[in-house]
């Protein structure tokens, strides 16, 4: 034989056919009803616009040592846990040290309430493969701790947009 493919024989094709036959679609119909009631299940508790707060705009600027820096990571924690509802408020400063904060989608606000800010310093150098959070904090964890912080906000029911102003903060 000069063929390369191998010539398939009357049994061969016997197998085939019996597998044809095989009745797929019940058992495929059963799989796709059991991921489609997981995958709603899975996600009964989303977020959806019906259940989220109503948020305020919140702005400002964070100087480091007198410049504003790019990188510095912000957290807002709520000082009551019924604030929260879940949600980790945060904020990134860009290269003018400007951050606005967000709450279920970037930039969107913060929910009322009283909050402590934090911060971190990632701006230092990339290595090859890091990421930013696993960079080494440059404020050496001055400003990590909520309860050691000066830093607060009050963000007040169906408020105004807010503009923080000018954070500043040193590095140690």
């Amino acid at each position: 034989m000069n063929s390369l493919c191998p010539s398939t024989t009357s049994g061969d094709q016997e197998i085939v056919n019996k597998m044809e036959s095989v009745p797929f679609g019940p058992l495929r119909l059963f799989s796709t009803v059991a991921v489609l009631c997981l995958l709603t299940t899975g996600c009964s508790s989303a977020r959806t616009p019906e259940n989220e707060k109503e948020v305020v705009p919140v702005t400002g600027i964070v100087h480091v040592d007198g410049a504003p820096l790019a990188g510095i990571e912000i957290s807002f924690h709520a000082e009551e846990k019924a604030t929260s509802h879940r949600i980790f408020p945060k904020a990134t400063t860009d290269a003018d040290g400007k951050f606005q904060a967000w709450s279920y989608r970037k930039d969107d606000g913060l929910t009322a309430g009283n909050y402590t800010l934090t911060f971190i310093d990632h701006s230092g150098p990339n290595q090859p493969f890091q990421r930013a959070s696993d960079k080494p904090d440059l404020f050496k964890k001055k400003y990590t701790n909520p309860k050691k912080s000066e830093f607060t906000l009050v963000v007040p029911e169906g408020g105004e947009p807010i503009d923080m102003g000018i954070i500043a903060l040193t590095r140690p």
